[in-house]
């Protein structure tokens, strides 16, 4: 298991959803999914011979494409105006402002929840990180608290889950803010051990609050520090950290919950059902919720884009080490230029967190060279920024 450091360290800035060649409003395109039977594509071009080839799950077209759907085949389309178009019957459907126009309206900004912009999935607004402070952490110094980590929430009670401390006999919670107390819990009333889904690589303990914890209320945060017993008299060991956590308001909340309705509605595979949620749930903040559906996401299916997306928010509430895992699984498949480029720039940024600036120079640079010869000036522009900031003796 890696070690943690709970030490803050300013992080490079980092504007990842830089134009390069970004898509334009104008651009139309559209993503293809639920694919059942031998749907095909072509140009819609008068040519006597037209290319035909295999429509794919994921797969983008463009305006005046051609969707050919056979008997007993059918496909859904969802396009980057934020419509979606259910094709079950035989037909041939072009892509076209008016066609995606007949379809049903989707939560805003569905398109760019499932589709990549230059070897990433940018669920807010195109921007996912900024200039922010992140944390190198490792499970053995715990308890480090990983969900819900610096973040808003919907529920008012969340499930709290922090790393194990395997000779802890009892666990403390102080709380301060708009309420004030401290919660001791005996480490044999709560569910430690293995973790699942994130947090499947190290040791947790999670608890589901009860009547100790106080009810949270909307722009009212409150303030967490974690610490630990190796005996019931035995001095508290608190970590230094502390987590601020709070309520997403009432109006909020009901939006969340009517774009989830709408998601659960779609006919979408498993998949990108998991990404839409993951999307939605971002761009409101809600970390914990986005990093639990990207997981389940790449369960279904292996997206390399979606897994970069996946180390991002991990960075983004500064947990570096699983970063690093999701940004090393994907250069140890078969990702496409874009999604390699991204994660090497991620895994820039994890190296500079541990001061390792060697390291990092590389990272960004390789990042650099891979988004150039794909034409993403933008993309290369910002690795080549952060390699330069790495002098020759490999320090800032």
């Amino acid at each position: 298991m890696a070690m943690i450091d709970p030490r803050r360290i300013g992080a490079i800035l980092f504007l990842l959803a830089s134009p390069g060649i970004a898509q334009k409003p104008a651009d139309l395109t559209a993503l293809l999914t639920q694919i059942e039977g031998a749907v095909t594509l072509s140009s819609a071009s008068r040519a006597e011979f037209r290319l035909v080839r295999r429509a794919v799950q994921r797969q983008i077209i463009r305006r005046g494409e051609v969707v050919h759907v056979p008997a007993g085949a059918r496909v859904t389309v969802i396009c980057s105006t934020d419509q979606v178009v259910s094709l079950t019957r035989p037909q041939d459907w072009i892509l076209e402002a008016t066609t995606c126009g007949l379809g049903a309206s989707l939560p805003p900004s569905s398109y760019q929840n499932l589709a990549s912009d230059a070897g990433r999935i940018l669920p807010r607004n195109g921007v996912l990180l900024a200039e922010f402070e992140t944390r190198y952490v490792s499970p053995r110094l715990g308890p480090f608290l990983l969900s819900p980590l610096d973040t808003v929430v919907m529920d008012a009670r969340p499930r709290l889950v922090w790393t194990q401390v395997p000779d802890a006999v009892e666990y403390e919670i102080e709380i301060r803010g708009a309420a004030g107390m401290s919660i001791r819990l005996a480490a044999d009333d709560l569910h430690c051990g293995h973790g699942s889904g994130p947090w499947h690589d190290l040791d947790v303990c999670s608890w589901a609050p009860s009547g100790k914890w106080p009810m949270l209320e909307p722009e009212k945060p409150v303030f967490l520090k974690f610490g630990s017993r190796q005996a019931v008299t035995a001095p508290l060991r608190q970590a230094q950290e502390v987590y601020q956590i709070h309520l997403l308001s009432g109006n909020e909340q009901r939006s969340v919950q009517e774009d989830l309705r709408q998601i659960a509605a779609l006919p979408v595979d498993p998949a990108s059902r998991f990404l839409l949620n993951a999307g939605t749930y971002a761009r409101r903040g809600l970390y914990a919720d986005a990093i639990s559906n990207y997981d389940q996401a790449l369960q279904a299916r292996e997206v390399p884009e979606a897994r970069v997306t996946l180390g991002d928010l991990y960075l983004t509430v500064g947990l570096t080490e699983p970063a690093e895992r999701e940004y090393r699984r994907v250069l140890a498949g078969t990702p496409g230029s874009a999604a390699q480029a991204a994660a090497e720039l991620g895994l820039g940024q994890t190296f500079y967190v541990r001061k390792r600036f060697d390291d990092a120079r590389a990272h960004f640079e390789r990042a650099r060279d891979l988004y150039a010869k794909l034409g993403l000036s933008a993309e290369a522009e910002d690795a080549r920024a952060a390699a330069s900031r790495l002098s020759g003796n490999g320090s800032p």
